[in-house]
């Protein structure tokens, strides 16, 4: 997952996380294509039914989150499962829930002072009751994250 995002004029290869998609025929789209040029998430939403696995990490791949949509998990790498004791519990049709927030701080004169950027990664689910759960992940731009449901 190394791709050159300093090529290009796009704004948002600024973002310090970026995601990938992997669809159950084997393809994948990733958010930015090497010539810096950035694949719309609605890629992602028109293929939803096919979606496999999601993908979110930094630019050097430090911090890897991964959602996978048919055991409805959520893995911190390739190893680590984030709040196991979900597998144990029965789910169907399971979705996947990412979306960013951004915050920009400005003076009292509207001089743009910082711009924060929070990641909300994970699924939401059908329990064995019939209730809609979700399990979400707030994430910071360094990769620190709090769990939800």
């Amino acid at each position: 997952m190394d791709i050159n995002l300093g090529s290009g004029f796009n704004k948002m290869n600024s973002l310090s996380f970026h995601w990938t998609a992997g669809f159950k025929d084997g393809s994948d789209v990733m958010q930015f294509n090497e010539d810096g040029t950035e694949n719309r998430f609605q890629i992602v939403k028109d293929r939803f039914n096919e979606l496999n696995n999601f993908y979110l990490y930094n630019k050097d791949c430090s911090k890897l989150f991964i959602v996978n949509l048919e055991k409805g998990i959520i893995s911190l790498g390739k190893i680590q499962e984030i709040h196991p004791e979900i597998l144990k519990e029965e789910k169907t049709n399971i979705r996947l829930i990412y979306f960013r927030r951004i915050r920009k701080q400005f003076s009292e004169n509207m001089v743009l002072l910082n711009t924060i950027i929070i990641y909300f990664l994970g699924f939401q689910y059908i329990d064995k009751h019939g209730n809609n759960r979700q399990i979400i992940l707030q994430i910071d731009e360094h990769g620190n994250f709090i769990l939800g449901d």
